[in-house]
């Protein structure tokens, strides 16, 4: 499952959202729990869409939990990845719903925004969020008038690297992304006709905007002014330049057709691509033993690294959940869930923990190929940012910056008219009077 599907579907959700609002109005004050207790036991149902090789993990974590607290009992519940969201919406808001949900981090601030999720910062205590990986705990808050409440305990994440056949590097990948054209044209076997690539970029803009970045561009600042016309204007446009000179380098193959780009690795025809840490185990089945991972290589022209988006897995709460003793098992579970004995059975799993302590050097937890790949991970975790998850990223945002780039990829637009066209696209959609936005 791609990052672009995931962010798709925040765009179902908000339609769900919308058709749940309508026939339901304002949330109600949380007043009793959706499942109820059974004596002497409380009772959590968690809501999750994890596919079956990582159920299995999943299961035995739960299971875990339960025999080590036998006062909780967690109820583990399979849901389809695309229908979960706004299942849970529809839930809560007919007063029901698992108490518990294990989220993609981008899905989460719409939930939240509409009242069906509640924060969580009193569950996980200051010290518990010190030890996360920054990134991932920033995924799973939401930007409110009061500030950013946490909604989602992050328990994996998922960020960029450079995915490599070792088999076809006598020393180490390219560090740059001048080193990794120069070797990706030097790995095709005929530059008039290439049936083998040393390259093979799936130009997406989650593939690629972490590069926006690297060359100084930016479309809202920190405190979330718009900026993509005014400050973020020169790097959004060299950003937007440098993609299009990928994307007509005829001896690489670097294409928003995605599946052109599958094609091309699975069959074996690729030496390189940039892909998400959820496709490690894809190209493990496909390289083997040869698989490397690698940082993404750093913008050589402004000697910047890139900063990557991190998606987290987020356990979050049922709002309608008020009792004390099933909110102190939630406390529980997700204390549990980012303690060390979990990250590590996530880890060997092939999931990115979150929790910072975990030694990723000790060769007890993990195969060498896993503990490689998760410090380049990690690393890239900590440059990177937490992905938007607001209501307006994913309505909005995202679909006019997909739309800024494929015009200056097609040659409809200059960079110079695609950044004027969504700066003004935004400045509409969100009703912007002035610089401010989500």
């Amino acid at each position: 499952m791609t990052a672009p599907q995931h962010i798709r579907r925040g765009l179902i959700l908000c339609l769900a959202l919308l058709l749940t609002a309508c026939g339901v109005g304002s949330v109600p004050a949380p007043t009793a729990s959706p499942q109820p207790a059974s004596a002497g036991r409380t009772r959590l149902v968690l809501w999750h869409a994890w596919p079956a090789a990582d159920q299995r993990t999943l299961n035995a974590l739960v299971e875990r939990f339960n025999r080590a607290n036998p006062g909780v009992q967690i109820v583990p519940q399979a849901r389809a990845a695309a229908a979960l969201p706004g299942d849970l919406a529809a839930a809560v808001a007919e007063g029901g719903g698992p108490h518990l949900a294990l989220l993609r981090s981008h899905t989460v601030g719409a939930l939240a925004e509409s009242g069906w999720l509640q924060p969580i910062d009193d569950l996980l205590p200051a010290d518990v969020q010190g030890r996360l990986l920054s990134a991932a705990l920033g995924a799973g808050q939401v930007r409110d008038t009061a500030g950013s409440p946490l909604y989602g305990a992050p328990v994996t994440f998922d960020t960029l690297a450079l995915f490599y056949n070792s088999s076809f590097f006598v020393a180490q990948p390219p560090a740059d992304t001048a080193a990794l054209v120069t070797t990706a044209r030097g790995l095709i076997d005929d530059p008039a006709n290439p049936q083998f690539w040393g390259l093979a970029y799936n130009l997406s803009l989650d593939r690629t905007i972490a590069y926006l970045y690297a060359f100084g561009g930016g479309v809202f600042d920190d405190a979330g002014q718009l900026i993509l016309g005014l400050d973020g204007r020169q790097g959004a446009e060299a950003w937007l330049r440098w993609l299009v000179e990928l994307d007509q380098d005829r001896r690489l193959l670097a294409s928003r057709d995605g599946i052109a780009v599958d094609s091309a690795l699975m069959t074996g025809n690729a030496a390189m691509t940039i892909d998400w840490s959820q496709s490690l185990a894809s190209y493990r089945a496909l390289w083997g033993d040869s698989l490397g991972v690698a940082p993404l290589p750093r913008l050589a022209s402004e000697d910047r690294a890139p900063q990557p988006y991190v998606q987290a897995e987020v356990l979050a709460l049922n709002a309608r959940i008020a009792d004390p003793a099933e909110r102190a098992a939630a406390a529980g579970f997700m204390r549990y869930l980012v303690g060390a004995e979990a990250q590590a059975e996530l880890l060997r799993a092939g999931r990115q923990p979150v929790l910072l302590s975990l030694d990723l050097n000790d060769e007890a937890l993990a195969s060498s190929q896993i503990l490689a790949a998760a410090r380049v991970f990690r690393a890239a975790g900590e440059l990177g940012r937490p992905i938007p998850n607001s209501r307006a990223a994913n309505e909005v945002v995202w679909d006019v910056l997909s739309d800024m780039q494929a015009s200056a990829l097609s040659g409809l637009l200059s960079p110079e008219q695609a950044v004027d066209a969504a700066d003004g696209a935004l400045r509409e959609r969100l009703r912007l009077t002035g610089a401010s936005g989500p």
